[in-house]
């Protein structure tokens, strides 16, 4: 992802990360507890206020503390702990949710889905990279219902790029006429 897109910030979905803190919780205290529900929303507090150094150290020293527990469960545990500790600068979801940004990837799933499964995911279908990015493309373009700006655009630059090769171009048509959507809409 640094490769294809340096200038991002990278997050780490914070349901992802709830669902460590709930798998940990149910290893501390019984399933189903008042105590695991009451550790877990304080767990979700100090994420969502930016205290995820502070919550890990005190993971770290209540891992230390649990010496005689079965094998199994601090194998979980760390596992929990290795999770958190790796991506915690990744985890700055005060910051993000002040500048606004998405600090979960349902959105982003949802417009994939919406965006280009619907188009793309069909049975049978096999696509190279070059035809399927232009599709992409003119898929978002309808998404967005921006072909009138797109129409334009394709017109302003087909012209300049004519008048600057003195060609005289010929347009079969100065409006955009409706796609064809064959019963799919």
């Amino acid at each position: 992802m640094a490769e294809l897109f340096p200038e991002a910030a990278h997050t780490s979905d914070v349901y992802h990360v709830l669902e460590y803190l709930w798998e940990a919780g149910e290893c501390l205290y019984g399933e189903g507890s008042a105590e695991l529900t009451e550790w877990v929303e304080t767990q979700n507090a100090a994420l969502y206020d930016g205290r995820v150094a502070e919550l890990i150290a005190a993971w770290t020293q209540r891992l230390q503390q649990l010496d005689a527990q079965p094998r199994s469960l601090r194998a979980r545990l760390t596992k929990i702990q290795e999770y958190l500790t790796q991506r915690q600068a990744k985890m700055d979801y005060q910051r993000l949710r002040e500048q606004d940004w998405e600090i979960s990837s349902g959105a982003v799933a949802g417009g994939v889905r919406y965006g280009i499964a619907q188009r793309f995911d069909c049975g049978g279908m096999r696509w190279i990279k070059e035809r399927a990015e232009a599709l992409l493309q003119l898929r978002c373009i309808e998404v967005n219902t921006d072909w009138q700006a797109f129409v334009t655009f394709v017109h302003d630059t087909t012209q300049t790029q004519a008048q600057a090769q003195h060609q005289n171009l010929p347009l079969k048509c100065a409006e955009p006429i409706p796609l064809p959507t064959y019963g799919l809409t």
